[in-house]
């Protein structure tokens, strides 16, 4: 097509839409009260360059009838609809069309690219069977193209671009409250409407608390669909949301309560922060939305969340710096109302993931995660490279996922729902000090029942397992970790020996080194490991994606507990950082004493007995570095401080109103020298647990000895 005819075609598409949806739309003019957040609102959309040749790419490939040929517009897939491409791209060309600076800026021949793209939607209307997409994703994509594109359009496509947009109602809460109450603003702007624009506003703002209901929790983590962690998914778009809220309705009278800035600011260096490790997000931490890259795309995404708070928080700017470097960040992490902890330092990433009766293990959703039956029942993921689980889903056994206990068996995995699931027990959760940390599980699932503890002392992980029973009769194991396979496997048997890849082994081993993460058995065990490639396909977790066969080494470890286990139990310790000689160092000079992992308790004691901890089932007692005793179940972390003791306790059930510690020797509160109370040379103390929010949360204090 030669230049006049690429012009004659263009002025006749034009006319053509002037002659479908009436006359030209004249320059909009907006009240006192709007106008800066018109400005706001268009300056932020311009505000970055588009790509000039790759928009034309996009225009040169709308055919005659304003599609786009590689789009499937007969989708129904309910995540990720391919139909929404179209919108996304017609936004693009509305940003290169009015950028100043653009190649394409007011050029006629992409304005009537833009005209015929949009038209084909407004006569098509097309509707995603997922509710989503009609209320929330259409409205946010169409809504800032009829913005850009207002001086060009017809009073016709105006109309039934608001039509569309009408589909988004204030309703619902947390994150899909936020998006369907942004897009009613955008579309109030567009009516100059103000006294509704007023009451999204409102409505974004009243999201920005802290809650038991959905979103913000007491311990800053966020939920979404009931109590489920959503950090990741939901809870990443609210703080893109709330950020990209808090920069456009700045300066107008539609503006945040700037205290409101403190609730995001915590939520993102007391909350998000913590699941990021070397541009990778924690795989518990990213909901159903295990896709390609996510791992990192996410990370990014917080990145820039953080990058963009820098300047709107200038206050804090260098916390949100140190947020964006994984080394600054070290300690213990409990969130309570989450059922999960993290564990890190400049060298490693440690979590673990939990769920109870309190708290919902994980979702599957528009065919997403559909084989993630297991993700919230104790998985663990240990990174230190980062790499270790980077799109490593379509290899997975998702029968063992790390950390968990399972049946296993040739029975294809249920499919989860977007209500999740939950296990039937309330002693789940943890305590922590800041710098360590423990938590526990007391698993009831699909006739297995299992006593779990993780204690995350002096940079290693001990992990404890007791009181393992099914009569099912499936083979159950327990997975200490399944990740790629890069490099040497050593192990020690009876001696030393490389595991070549390819290998299937059933065998007692003291200890294993792979990818400098040290395994070690302090009691031995029936331990099973594979070094094999695995075959496997994206389209096994998430139908969006075609069954195509790929494969990748996979590094897999596991206790195999055999048929109907009665009363079985493990003790592993990962050690990151290690080495051969660290491991052979281990054996001569154990880092940990197991005092106890039966069904009443499980304890542990640093070889130095500078710190010890605790799981107590049942009323009971042990020797930390203190003797200790207490009145209800609890759990327990001690540690030396010269001749004081560190203690910190918590309450996974969330339902006591304290608990009773009697601790041999003599003892004042740090806050008082008056002594507690003695009794034949112990010391008594009540201990209040917190209650609402903050039930299950760590009451931490010192004592000093007198």
């Amino acid at each position: 097509m030669n230049s006049l005819t690429s012009i004659l075609f263009s002025l006749i598409l034009v006319l053509t839409s002037v002659i479908c949806f009436g006359n030209t739309v004249s320059a909009p003019e907006y009240p006192a009260n709007l106008k800066q957040l018109h400005l706001n609102i268009w300056t932020d959309l311009l505000k970055s360059a588009p790509d000039n040749d790759n928009g034309q790419k996009i225009a040169d490939k709308l055919n005659e009838k304003g599609e786009w040929p590689d789009i499937d517009y007969s989708s129904k897939q309910r995540g990720d609809w391919p139909p929404a491409i179209h919108l996304s791209r017609l936004q693009f060309l509305a940003r290169a069309y009015q950028r100043e600076g653009s190649s394409h800026y007011h050029d006629p021949a992409l304005l009537a690219k833009i005209q015929l793209a949009l038209n084909y939607w407004l006569e098509h209307d097309l509707q995603c069977p997922n509710w989503w997409y009609p209320e929330i994703g259409v409205p946010m994509s169409l809504a800032p193209t009829l913005i850009l594109m207002e001086t060009e359009l017809s009073k016709d496509q105006l109309a039934s671009g608001i039509k569309i947009l009408d589909r988004a109602k204030i309703r619902m809460t947390g994150q899909n409250k936020v998006w369907l109450s942004g897009n009613v603003l955008l579309k109030s702007l567009l009516l100059r409407d103000a006294e509704t624009i007023g009451k999204a506003s409102a409505s974004i703002q009243e999201e920005l608390k802290v809650s038991l209901e959905e979103g913000i929790q007491p311990d800053n983590s966020f939920h979404q669909h009931g109590p489920q962690i959503q950090f990741g998914n939901y809870g990443l778009a609210y703080a893109g949301d709330m950020i990209k809220w808090i920069r456009l309705l700045r300066n107008t009278p539609f503006g945040f309560d700037e205290n409101k800035m403190a609730i995001l600011r915590n939520y993102l260096i007391e909350g998000q922060q913590w699941i990021v490790w070397k541009n990778q997000m924690d795989i518990s931490a990213c909901g159903r939305q295990l896709f390609v890259d996510a791992q990192k795309g996410k990370a990014n995404g917080l990145e820039n969340a953080i990058r963009q708070m820098e300047v709107l928080d200038p206050g804090y700017a260098g916390a949100y710096q140190k947020a964006n470097q994984y080394e600054t960040l070290s300690g213990n992490r409990h969130f309570w109302n989450s059922d999960f902890q993290v564990q890190r330092s400049p060298a490693y990433y440690f979590s673990v993931k939990m769920c109870s009766e309190r708290v919902i293990g994980a979702e599957s959703c528009n065919s997403e995660n559909i084989r993630g039956y297991y993700l919230g029942d104790g998985a663990t993921y240990l990174y230190q490279s980062g790499k270790e689980y980077e799109n490593i889903f379509p290899f997975w056994d998702w029968k063992k996922i790390p950390g968990t206990t399972t049946h296993q068996n040739d029975m294809e995995l249920p499919v989860l729902t977007a209500s999740g699931y939950r296990i039937k027990s309330k002693f789940v959760g943890g305590v922590s000090d800041g710098k360590n940390g423990m938590a526990v599980m007391d698993y009831n699932r699909d006739g297995i029942t299992a006593r779990k503890a993780w204690f995350n002392f002096n940079d290693m992980i001990v992990c404890l397992g007791s009181g393992i029973n099914s009569k099912e009769n499936f083979d159950v194991a327990t997975t200490i970790n399944q990740c790629f396979l890069h490099g040497d496997v050593i192990a020690k048997e009876k001696t030393e020996k490389a595991i070549p890849a390819e290998s299937s082994l059933s065998f007692h081993p003291t200890w294993i080194l792979h990818d400098q993460t040290g395994y070690f058995f302090p009691d031995g065990g029936n331990l099973r490991l594979e070094t094999k490639t695995a075959p496997g396909s994206w389209n096994q977790v998430a139908l969006m994606y075609k069954p195509e066969t790929i494969q990748a080494g996979l590094f897999k470890l596991w206790f195999d507990h055999a048929k109907n286990p009665v009363d079985a139990k493990y003790t592993y310790i990962l050690v990151p950082g290690a080495t051969t000689k660290k491991l052979q160092g281990m054996e001569s000079k154990p880092a940990f004493t197991i005092l106890k992992n039966d069904t009443t308790m499980q304890a542990v004691l640093s070889a130095d007995k500078s710190i010890g901890g605790a799981v107590f089932y049942n009323a009971g007692i042990v020797d930390l570095p203190g003797r200790i005793e207490v009145n209800s179940p609890c759990v327990v972390m001690m540690k030396m401080a010269g001749k004081d003791l560190n203690i910190s306790i918590s309450d996974p059930t969330h339902q006591l109103d304290q608990v009773n510690l009697k601790l041999a020797g003599k003892y004042v509160k740090t806050d008082s020298h008056v002594p507690l109370q003695m009794v034949n040379g112990n010391t008594l103390l009540e201990v209040t647990m917190p209650k609402g929010g903050e039930a299950g949360k760590t009451v931490t204090f010192l004592l000093k000895a007198l």
